[in-house]
């Protein structure tokens, strides 16, 4: 958006309604998210993903940000504007000071969001206890197969677990579906478990980006299909720009480096984005004078314009760029989040009412409460 950044005040409140936060990022003229990759490695051979075994993988561990610098990149994001801080990887639970991190950026305002493929929740579930806004649970089955082949692990039984243990912790969780090929017709059985575990299923289609083939356009349909159904997330915008064919350059719906700062384990803004890399800028205090200058207004108008943003469907930055033009995917997208944070708080009041009860009934029954 054109024109003078309104000033925005320093303290960002943690609790704020979540379509606040998409909505403060175009106003301040400023990215409202960071993907905060803490880890390239993960212990899943995802076939969607190249992330472990893509060309990133090779900066050794001993080069990631130390636990204190990160603390301190959360102070620059917070003076920049950044209201949420997507913890992410390769497999973020495989950092030993995640806990602390978390922590940090909680007690600075951020609301938290992180993705698990849960096989090291359940060990690290109490220390993450109420430190993580929006956890997603990745899942690719309502039963054990195809999800274990599609991340070549046998992850499915931790996902299970980790669903019932954060029921019983009283955590925000919800599960990821990247729709595929291979589980499209398996979206009923999705939603049924999701019921049953009471919880989101935010519907993810996958996205061509290494050479993998992405999900074919007709299964979109069967996501469309189930969009309002109790329980579902479905991004109707995302279905759009799927269908269009992915970001065009000549109009693009992606604006990377507008709506989202990434930044790598050692302490990189990737620009314009993690997966097509045209430069790598040091983060530190430097870069709060820096994003006032012409020349990362620049970097910013030439996000989704490169060649290689051609096609592009990468919903992790497509989607927060949907709030910086006023236009039909903004419309799409608004009316799809503001579904979806009514349906999330109708189902976190219902199971907070149901564990409350199971727990009411342990104590009749002379139970430990757990």
């Amino acid at each position: 958006m054109g024109g003078k950044a309104l000033a925005i005040p320093r303290k960002i409140a943690p609790r704020v309604p979540e379509l606040m936060d998409l909505a403060f990022g175009p106003i301040s003229g400023k990215p409202v998210m960071a993907y905060y990759y803490v880890t390239y490695k993960c212990n899943a051979r995802c076939v969607f993903c190249n992330i472990p075994d893509g060309p990133m993988d090779v900066l050794p561990v001993s080069q990631y940000t130390p636990t204190q610098t990160s603390i301190e990149h959360f102070d620059i994001l917070k003076e920049l504007g950044v209201r949420l801080i997507d913890f992410t990887g390769g497999e973020p639970l495989l950092r030993k000071d995640i806990a602390t991190l978390l922590r940090a950026a909680k007690e600075r305002g951020f609301r938290t969001q992180m993705t698990t493929n849960c096989t090291l929740y359940p060990r690290r579930a109490e220390e993450l206890r109420g430190l993580v806004d929006i956890l997603n649970f990745s899942l690719c089955s309502p039963g054990p197969e195809p999800h274990n082949s599609l991340r070549q692990d046998n992850s499915y039984d931790y996902v299970i677990q980790s669903l019932d243990l954060a029921r019983k912790l009283g955590e925000h969780y919800q599960i990821i579906f990247v729709l595929t090929d291979d589980n499209a017709d398996l979206l009923p059985g999705m939603i049924e478990l999701c019921r049953q575990k009471q919880c989101i299923l935010k519907v993810q289609p996958e996205w061509e980006y290494f050479g993998n083939d992405g999900v074919a356009v007709q299964h979109l349909d069967k996501a469309r299909a189930v969009a309002r159904e109790k329980n579902v997330y479905v991004n109707w915008a995302e279905l759009r720009v799927f269908q269009q064919g992915g970001n065009r350059i000549e109009n693009r719906a992606c604006r990377a480096s507008n709506a989202v700062i990434a930044i790598s384990p050692d302490g990189y803004i990737l620009y314009p984005c993690y997966h097509k890399i045209a430069q790598r800028i040091k983060f530190d205090r430097n870069i709060i004078t820096f994003f006032e200058t012409e020349r990362w207004r620049e970097m910013q108008d030439k996000a989704g314009k490169f060649k290689f943003c051609q096609d592009c469907s990468n919903l992790c930055y497509i989607h927060p760029s949907f709030y910086y033009k006023v236009d039909k995917n903004f419309v799409l997208s608004g009316l799809s989040d503001l579904r979806y944070t009514m349906e999330r708080r109708r189902i976190e009041k219902e199971r907070a009412r149901s564990v409350a009860a199971e727990r009411e009934t342990s104590v009749i029954a002379g139970e430990p409460a757990g």
